[in-house]
């Protein structure tokens, strides 16, 4: 029987794919291809994906990235199988350049995490836990959204979501309860940094 390919394995395939496309079409890698490339494991690969950029200071894309989170966290909570966008977030562009040197710099860790993942603890990885997922993903991608602030404002939220997508992609529940340990960190310095920003704007109002 032919062993299912790794979520590195994909992730690799999918970003070398596009960056052997012709050089006037480098510059316009949307949305809508990645997710038309992510086969039938789409979420879980998305919230890699999508959550991969938030680990490196990229301006602007932590509010990208939280929208379409959101989005996919209501499907997942739906218990929908393959994920819809709308046209015009589908057609949204996508730093081609600047995702390569992300993936290059995480798919070594994730190769490594990788080596110890497999189906297991099924309660935290069936139907219902797959649910609390997508509230989870929900809460990290409004920290996203209203917490644009590249590295340690949205590495948190990154890291969390590339755990849970992760342990989605291998039925791994070991893995997606981690998520979960992740995702409450990740809350709890996303309170704290707007608590922070909160706090000082009263204090020069005053």
């Amino acid at each position: 029987m032919q062993t299912p390919e790794k979520t590195s394995q994909i992730i690799a395939s999918l970003m070398s794919a596009q960056t052997s496309s012709h050089a006037e079409v480098i510059g316009n890698l949307t949305v809508g291809d990645l997710m038309a490339s992510l086969r039938t494991r789409a979420f879980g690969l998305s919230l890699i994906l999508f959550g991969l950029p938030n680990l490196l200071p990229i301006p602007g894309l932590p509010i990208l990235t939280g929208i379409i989170l959101a989005l996919l966290a209501v499907q997942i909570v739906l218990g929908r199988d393959v994920p819809w966008l709308p046209a015009r977030i589908a057609g949204a562009t996508l730093p081609r350049e600047r995702l390569n040197q992300v993936m290059a710099r995480t798919l070594p860790l994730l190769r490594w995490i990788e080596r110890v993942t497999k189906p297991r603890f099924a309660l935290a990885a069936g139907p219902t836990a797959r649910r609390v997922v997508g509230l989870t993903v929900l809460v990290l991608a409004v920290l996203l959204i209203i917490l644009p602030i590249p590295w340690i404002g949205s590495m948190p939220q990154g890291l969390a979501l590339c755990v849970l997508g992760l342990g989605l992609t291998e039925r791994d529940g070991v893995l997606v309860t981690a998520g979960f340990v992740l995702a409450a960190v990740a809350t709890a310095v996303g309170a704290g940094i707007g608590y922070t920003v909160f706090a000082g704007a009263l204090a020069v109002m005053h």
